[in-house]
């Protein structure tokens, strides 16, 4: 494989592939210093980038020698998980120890995956080259917050806020807001593991509540924000401090936060 560093990041691509790696570098030399100044984090020690071509290429190319062997053993644990998440990600990111590996898709293997999930989020981008860039920053964020150990909503809803910063535009569309208005039930963050790829009502529900309510920190209580992002921490202190920002009762906080969400950006 031929290899590009920028910026401490190292990105792997076939020969043929060059053309996805230069548009991933473009993301790469950007992304670096706006996440620095936005919260202050830094590159991984290890990052590395792979033009994604096949699940199992970027699996197990980019796991450490050692890792190689446990993944063979636990292969019927993942694989059939792994096979459907392939259909529709554009980007993968994944953690040997201290090693943050990024796969991101090449244009035409963008075009091909399953988009059904995605139309019920995004703004519609017609390029699918522009979309290399995003799947890079959003990839690339969940590198960075790799060491934090973030809960699910938060750990997706910082990486798509940060394409927003990245493309200085709103890449979710307005109208997800109605999957919080309209939920039948207000439950607590599910986790990566708990929330079935099949299930695709309680992936929009999740990805896009982790977006809004992000963004509400953000405009409300950005030095919260921050400070979440400032160093490991447990998840039911975090999400404590969030709910004593907000004066809200932390037994009922997940039940009542969508209402305030959406009542905050209907409003403003």
């Amino acid at each position: 494989m031929e290899e590009i560093i920028t910026n401490g990041i190292r990105i792997h691509f076939e020969a043929d592939e060059r053309e996805t790696a230069e548009l991933i570098r473009f993301a790469c030399e950007k992304y670096v210093q706006m996440i620095h100044e936005e919260w202050g984090l830094e590159v991984p020690r290890e990052c590395r980038i792979y033009v994604m071509t096949s699940w199992s290429q970027f699996i197990f190319q980019s796991a450490p020698w050692y890792g190689k062997f446990l993944l063979v053993i636990s292969l019927p644990l993942w694989i059939f998980r792994v096979r459907r998440i392939w259909q529709f990600a554009g980007g993968w990111m994944l953690r040997y120890g201290k090693r943050c590996v990024v796969g991101v898709k090449p244009p035409r293997l963008i075009e091909m995956a399953d988009r059904s999930m995605g139309e019920r989020i995004f703004v519609k981008e017609e390029s699918f080259e522009h979309k290399v860039p995003s799947i890079t920053c959003h990839e690339l964020t969940h590198a960075f917050t790799a060491c934090l150990r973030l809960p699910m909503w938060l750990n997706e809803g910082v990486a798509m806020v940060m394409v927003d910063k990245f493309l200085g535009k709103a890449t979710v569309m307005e109208s997800t807001l109605q999957a919080l208005q309209h939920s039948p039930n207000k439950p607590s963050p599910g986790t990566y593991q708990r929330v079935s790829v099949r299930d695709q009502d309680a992936l929009v529900y999740h990805y896009v509540r982790g977006y809004w309510i992000t963004r509400y920190l953000i405009d409300t209580r950005p030095e919260l924000l921050k400070n979440l992002l400032n160093r490991r921490q447990s998840h039911k202190p975090m999400e404590d401090k969030i709910a004593s920002s907000y004066e809200m009762d932390r037994k009922g906080f997940w039940a009542a936060i969508d209402d305030r969400v959406v009542t905050h950006f209907l409003t403003n």
